[in-house]
């Protein structure tokens, strides 16, 4: 007997209908055991379109398979280089399936390094710093939220700040460094924005101290309570945690970036020492990983380590705050000096061992004590020029003792060897190079004195004294003829270049700071010719004139 016309149409329905409350009865038990084993992800998802919220709603536990399509289809965007609406792909993805942890670090990288750069890094930094911004937001408030345990995302939020935020290769790294030390010091209110009328001025997690964090850990005040909230709900830290990274690794200065860079990678180093940390000495695990539980995390332990050391060396470098925002300047952190070389060794001696382990040779060992050796020479020279000089000295003997190549010729002593640093970039004998040099030398020693930064300037100044005296000698007989002027005329030089009416080297506030510092009249520089103005573009040659009309 066959169906004809509305009774065909009426038993198909009643089939199709039979079907789905039999699909959704199996769903809901499938559903039940997913959960009961922890096998996926079923909480309610917010901000979905309408037309992805109720597709999955409807299919429930296969909303997996949503997330693979649009996956598929943010590949693709990638390849044609659409990476705005890749962004708004991933922010789904990380919704349907928020237990992908390389879903947050693919999403996250976009925002950082593909879509900030597409804004011009001078003329809009504001810009580029919101999707770097957002990228770190991302990892730190979702991606660790629902993954806490996933080292590769503590290694990619630390990669952030070491890397995009504190390192130098972004156009607008000066603008980051300065917008996230603004973050650490300024509450900027309900808003977002700083300079508003909702600004909270007492609410930065730090303050005007690097270790400002001491006063959260046990707070005595409403201002210090609402300080440590925001520590913890914006920033996702704890001033217990930044004093055991501070004391491990510091001192540390928590308004810049690397900092920040260390504690995420210390955070991850915890998390998988944690959970590979098998057994110790005495059969119990003893907080350490070995080679045999090293291999089993699969690399993430190295890979933490050597944010910490590259982080360590960069805060060596840039990791001391000199003047805080509007005014913001930042320089070398010489009391980092021993916790980086320590690093430099475990690094080094970890890859040997690793090596020695798998019974092969990467060289890697080799190429990071050719960075350690560098690093020393560096290390040497700014504790000289910070006036340092027993703790130059110390540290000079430890880098000849274990690299007697890193000085260009045996037997230098400590000044010999530092005024030659300089000399490389004056050349030997090279009258106009070497005077420029030690022009340098002075600018950034009144520099340095105009802010209080007594040691640097008497550092700096030695340095000049000595490339001066060194040159004169070097050059004998020719002195009358290619000789330089009196040190004290050179002196003179820079200074008046400093205090000439719009001279661009120094602020007002500053140019007042340093003439109080020495001594100088308050009509110093005011007869002085001024700077040409530095907007004023350069003229080339007169054009021809045009031929008379007859």
């Amino acid at each position: 007997m066959r169906l004809h016309g509305k009774a065909y149409k009426f038993v198909m329905a009643l089939l199709a209908l039979a079907f789905l409350f039999a699909v959704n009865f199996s769903q809901r038990g499938m559903n039940q055991f997913r959960a009961e084993k922890k096998l996926t992800h079923t909480e309610q998802i917010e901000n979905l379109p309408p037309s992805l919220a109720f597709t999955t709603v409807v299919l429930g536990g296969f909303r997996g398979l949503i997330a693979n399509i649009l996956w598929v289809r943010a590949m693709q965007m990638q390849e044609e280089g659409k990476f705005f609406e890749m962004a708004q792909l991933g922010d789904w993805i990380t919704k349907l399936q928020p237990h992908a942890d390389h879903v947050w670090r693919v999403t996250a990288w976009n925002m950082s390094y593909n879509i900030s750069v597409k804004f011009d890094g001078v003329e809009a930094p504001h810009v580029r710093w919101h999707w770097v911004k957002r990228g770190i937001e991302l990892i730190r408030d979702g991606g660790l939220k629902y993954n806490p345990h996933s080292a590769h995302l503590y290694h990619e939020l630390a990669w952030h700040f070491q890397h995009k935020v504190g390192h130098n290769l972004d156009d607008a790294h000066g603008f980051y460094k300065m917008a996230w030390c603004a973050d650490m010091m300024h509450d900027p209110g309900p808003d977002g924005r700083r300079n508003t009328e909702d600004d909270i001025r007492d609410g930065g997690v730090i303050g005007t101290r690097r270790d400002g964090y001491l006063d959260l850990i046990e707070p005595q005040s409403d201002q210090a309570s609402r300080r440590l909230k925001r520590l913890v709900d914006v920033f996702k830290m704890t001033p217990e945690k930044m004093k055991a990274v501070d004391d491990l690794w510091g001192p540390l200065e928590w308004r810049l970036p690397d900092a920040h860079a260390i504690y995420w990678a210390q955070q991850g180093i915890e998390d998988v020492t944690e959970r590979f940390d098998v057994t110790g000495p005495e059969g119990v695990p003893d907080g350490v990983l070995n080679i045999e539980e090293e291999e089993a995390a699969g690399g993430d332990f190295l890979k933490l380590r050597r944010i910490i050391y590259q982080a360590l060396q960069q805060a060596c470098m840039q990791g001391r705050l000199i003047s805080q925002p509007p005014n913001f300047n930042y320089g070398w952190n010489v009391d980092l000096i021993g916790k980086a070389n320590d690093s430099y060794k475990e690094q080094m001696e970890a890859k040997r061992k690793e090596d020695a382990a798998s019974n092969t040779d990467t060289g890697l060992a080799e190429h990071m004590s050719t960075g350690h050796k560098n690093f020393l020479r560096s290390a040497v020279y700014f504790l000289y020029v910070y006036n340092r000089k027993d703790d130059a000295a110390k540290w000079y003997k430890y880098m000849v003792d274990l690299y007697p190549q890193s000085i260009p010729v045996p037997g230098l002593s400590l000044d010999e060897y530092c005024v030659s640093r300089v000399q490389e970039d004056a050349g030997e004998t090279d009258h106009n190079q070497t005077k420029a040099v030690i022009g340098g030398l002075l600018l950034q020693a009144f520099q340095y004195a105009a802010v209080g930064e007594d040691d640097q300037f008497v550092g700096h100044n030695s340095l000049a004294t000595q490339l001066f005296n060194r040159f004169q000698k070097k050059i004998g007989i020719s002195t009358e003829r290619v000789g330089l002027p009196p040190f004290k005329e050179l002196e003179r030089l820079v200074l008046e270049d400093l205090f000439r009416p719009n001279s661009p080297y120094m602020r007002p506030v500053l140019l007042e700071q340093l003439r109080l510092v020495l001594k100088l009249p308050e009509e110093y520089g005011k007869n002085l010719e001024p700077f040409p103005d530095p907007q004023r573009p350069v003229e080339g040659p007169a054009p021809e004139p045009a031929p008379e009309q007859n």
